[in-house]
């Protein structure tokens, strides 16, 4: 395709603002304020966020002939800038209304808009191409995500997926929350719908492949689900799950297991969540998170050396696979072991906004004396979330106070008691720091 004028994108004029890692993005008719965080790339500038066009072009190949092309979670809309030097017809969508501002005064001849992801999408405005490409691993619930991008592919389309890949001793920035394994990749399409035709290979830090519709209907049930469980109403979600029906593939249904155990076993349901969990691992015998299912049964049903049996053959079936690891530190800690600690800081690593595997983390450091990274994974976790509870508070203050940052601990202390001055461990920490 010959490169028209209109293809080529209006770049802006920075300013540097007083404010840090903050800039003024100068377009003709506009200004807007852009931060070099790892949330977006933008153009002529460097930052957190890592170059993906490259990426993009591997899209384009893989994607040719492909009449409607898709950016979904377009960011500054660098990609689909690179999408629209292939095809003729490319929308780019975001959920963030700064991106989708940005987007619009950067590409001149691509149809940006803030995507709904609970409307529908008419027929004549399906894709038969979507890229989505350092975009799951930035939100809590990247099933709801894929499902919503799916909205807009047609029967036929085909879906490139690239995001970052997991390694245990990987060190991720927010808003990444979490990076892929192949396995993880596989079960997530899967809940949505899709399934792998092409890994790609030379994608460096990126795992990425090209996937298709699946030709089961099952993974509605998902949605469904979802919905349910955001709504507290848990026996509707198990409902749902049970309607992944024989007919379903095996590994559809397994997750569909997978995910009813959890549900049974955050009612207290053990015996049935098992179950669940033991049908999943007949379905699916590779998947790792069936056999970290079953050590977080043993471990609430009192036998911690089962626990760890089954956690160590989870980890080594995928050793990026965050319950396993959480399932191995749980098991290793409770035992005794002196590989716990370690394992806590992978687990971390792999999940490091779950405010549980971050608490565990910082007291088993706390405990050896390690104060500074104790310190260190409670104010990480805090650019992962923002609202977190006074115990959050508390806790990092009496870190701050045993490394002597008195500052600090008074600041955490004032968060504490501003969200519930009565509480005892709000009342004891003042009466430390008032002595």
């Amino acid at each position: 395709m010959s490169i028209s004028e209109e293809m080529i994108p209006v770049l802006p004029q920075y300013q540097r603002s007083p404010k840090a890692n903050v800039f003024a993005a100068i377009f003709p008719n506009r200004e807007l304020e852009v931060d070099l965080g790892r949330t977006r790339r933008y153009p002529g500038l460097l930052g957190l966020a890592p170059d993906t066009r490259a990426l993009y072009d591997a899209a384009a190949q893989l994607l040719s002939g492909a009449e409607r092309v898709l950016d979904y979670g377009c960011g500054s809309g660098m990609g689909a800038a690179e999408l629209r030097c292939h095809f003729q017809h490319v929308t780019a969508l975001d959920c963030d209304p700064l991106a989708v501002e940005f987007a619009r005064a950067y590409l001149r001849s691509v149809s940006v808009a803030r995507d709904d992801a609970e409307a529908p999408v008419p027929p004549e405005q399906l894709h038969d191409g979507i890229v989505i490409i350092d975009v799951l691993g930035q939100t809590i619930a990247p099933d709801a995500a894929l499902r919503a991008a799916r909205r807009w592919l047609t029967p036929h389309g085909r879906v490139f997926v690239a995001e970052p890949r997991a390694c245990p001793s990987q060190s991720l920035q927010p808003p990444v929350v979490r990076a892929f394994s192949p396995q993880a990749l596989v079960s997530l399409l899967a809940r949505a719908g899709l399934e792998v035709s092409e890994w790609i290979e030379g994608t460096g830090s990126f795992i990425a492949c090209l996937a298709r519709p699946a030709p089961s209907q099952h993974f509605q049930c998902f949605a469904e689900a979802h919905a349910a469980l955001i709504a507290g109403r848990p026996a509707q979600a198990l409902s749902a799950y049970a309607a992944v029906r024989e007919d379903a593939p095996p590994a559809l249904r397994a997750e569909a297991l997978l995910a009813r155990a959890e549900v049974l076993a955050s009612a207290g349901d053990f015996p049935a969540a098992c179950q669940a969990v033991l049908d999943a691992a007949a379905l699916s015998p590779d998947d790792a998170r069936s056999l970290a299912g079953l050590s977080e049964l043993s471990f609430a049903t009192g036998d911690p050396k089962r626990s760890l049996e089954l956690a160590i053959g989870a980890v080594e079936r995928d050793p990026c696979e965050p319950n396993a690891v959480q399932s191995l530190a749980r098991a290793a800690e409770s035992l005794q072991r002196d590989e716990a600690f370690a394992t806590w800081r992978i687990a971390n690593g792999l999940a490091p906004a779950d405010i549980a595997v971050a608490s565990e983390a910082s007291r088993l450091a706390s405990e050896r004396g390690e104060h500074m990274y104790a310190i260190w994974v409670l104010e990480r976790l805090r650019e992962f979330r923002g609202e977190l509870g006074v115990d959050f508070h508390t806790t990092l203050a009496w870190l701050y106070v045993n490394a002597e940052r008195v500052g600090e601990a008074r600041l955490e202390a004032e968060l504490a008691r501003a969200k519930d001055p009565d509480a005892p461990g709000v009342k004891e920490l003042w009466a430390h720091l008032g002595s």
